[in-house]
């Protein structure tokens, strides 16, 4: 799954809470120009950068990927419901630039039931 502007904006959102700095504060941290840089990331306005991802990776103490993936929970464990992955499955998902069929998808499920079954 690919970076979703908007659940890491969610995400940064709710991490500043829970550490309660205000958005001028994570700014100053990031050493961005203004509250208004920092402020449009947060609200999915702006692209996250790479570098800036990293920065409030190490400002929050977590991994990079808790920002920018979807799937990922803090605790680096990945956790996709069955309910959620159904969800993602009925958008147009590709593999490798090649969108899979519904005969693809199917085995994908699966497979995934065989290797989570033992677990």
């Amino acid at each position: 799954m690919l970076y979703d502007k908007l659940k890491t904006a969610s995400r940064l959102k709710e991490l500043r809470i829970e550490k309660g700095f205000t958005m001028q504060e994570v700014a100053k941290k990031m050493k961005l120009k203004s509250r208004g840089t920092y402020s449009d990331i947060e609200h999915g306005k702006s692209n996250l950068t790479t570098q800036n991802a990293y920065i409030l990776a190490n400002i929050y103490n977590i991994n990079v990927d808790y920002l920018l993936k979807s799937s990922i929970v803090n605790d680096k464990q990945v956790i996709i419901k069955p309910v959620q992955l159904e969800k993602e499955l009925e958008k147009d998902v590709t593999y490798n630039g090649k969108p899979l069929t519904s005969t693809d998808i199917i085995a994908l499920k699966a497979f995934l039931q065989g290797l989570t079954s033992s677990k």
